[in-house]
């Protein structure tokens, strides 16, 4: 199972309520900053649903 980001909702880290939650709580460091947006390394991600359950703006899902 893939985690992927919807970039119509993702508005990068600056504009993120949360500032970025998901590249802070992902403990295998799967979810990092690029250019200012969120990306996930999928060979490091374990779909293990914390940046989904997080995401203020329900930007991130699993497939």
């Amino acid at each position: 199972m893939a985690v992927i980001i919807d970039r119509t909702k993702c508005n990068g880290i600056d504009a993120c309520p949360s500032g970025g939650i998901c590249v802070e709580i992902c403990a295998l460091n799967a979810m990092s900053n690029v250019d200012g947006k969120p990306q996930v390394d999928e060979d490091a991600c374990p779909s293990c649903g914390l940046c989904v359950m997080n995401c203020p703006n329900e930007a991130i899902s699993k497939v």
